[in-house]
């Protein structure tokens, strides 16, 4: 498989926070070539929304519009082919290779981003290149054709990750601090409502004004659930090398709500997302 991605991301990111629900996705109209046949396009949608499901911080609606989602996921599938080759023993292999675009439109501003997936054995990503030259070729026809689907509710699910990330704030009271004045326990601003659960894990992110805009920039610190408290508020545990750095921006933002920016968490994928 190999990901192009059409959208060039801001070096900054975009102040956006959870307003203590999950994020709402719905999955609207999908195309495709005119050599690609309607049930290939319906398996890619029903795969697709089936990735999406799977991801603890989305809810799924039937809106094909995006009225009342927070995003819109519309598809196109590119190209869907199978050839047929005879090895030097003279058994015959089927190889099936497929592309397909995926947009999210963030219903609320209208801005899109979209990536493109390629299942052809040369994708970038080592471990889908490995699985392709295991998997992607089998003697019988239907198992090579059928093959390429089992990609896409993985794919989706890195794909909610990096384009629907779930965000919230560290709460600036009741947070713990050791001796060196290094933040070891806090409370964010998420809960069950949102799909947070224990050992979910957070980035931090430091909020900044630059050029008279807020941004963030990431924080070497990771936040670890270990209880939810409620359906807006877990509390968690801290780790890494800057969190006197959180400490200093909490107590900041604290005494000086109007010119201090809050102290802002963004979800981490669990490990087995980018593993095949």
């Amino acid at each position: 498989m190999k990901k192009v991605f059409l959208f060039a991301a801001a070096m900054m990111m975009a102040v956006t926070v959870s307003a203590g629900k999950k994020l709402i996705v719905s999955v609207g109209d999908f195309e495709s070539a005119t050599s690609v046949d309607l049930d290939v396009e319906d398996k890619v949608k029903s795969n697709v929304i089936s990735g999406l499901s799977n991801v603890g911080h989305l809810q799924m609606i039937e809106a094909k519009d995006g009225l009342g989602a927070d995003y819109l996921v519309t598809g196109n599938v590119l190209s869907y082919n199978v050839t047929k080759s005879v090895d030097e023993n003279g058994k015959t292999w089927y190889k099936t290779t497929m592309s397909y675009s995926i947009t999210a439109t963030n219903v609320k501003d209208g801005t899109t981003e979209t990536e493109t997936f390629k299942y052809d054995g040369t994708g970038s990503n080592f471990l889908t290149a490995l699985a392709d030259v295991k998997y992607g070729y089998s003697q019988d026809p239907n198992a090579s054709k059928e093959k390429v689907f089992t990609y896409i509710p993985k794919d989706m699910k890195i794909f909610a990750f990096e384009h629907f990330p779930l965000q919230g704030k560290i709460v600036e009271a009741d947070y713990k601090l050791d001796k060196k004045n290094k933040l070891t326990e806090c409370y964010i601003t998420l809960g069950s409502e949102d799909g947070v659960e224990e050992k979910t894990k957070f980035e931090v992110r430091l909020g900044k004004m630059v050029a008279g805009r807020k941004t963030t920039s990431k924080a070497d610190v990771t936040l670890k659930v270990v209880e939810v408290v409620a359906g807006d508020l877990a509390r968690c545990k801290v780790t890494g090398k800057d969190a006197d750095k959180v400490a200093a921006a909490l107590e900041a933002y604290a005494s000086d709500p109007q010119n201090a920016l809050p102290v802002y968490v963004k979800i981490l994928p669990p490990k087995d997302t980018y593993g095949w």
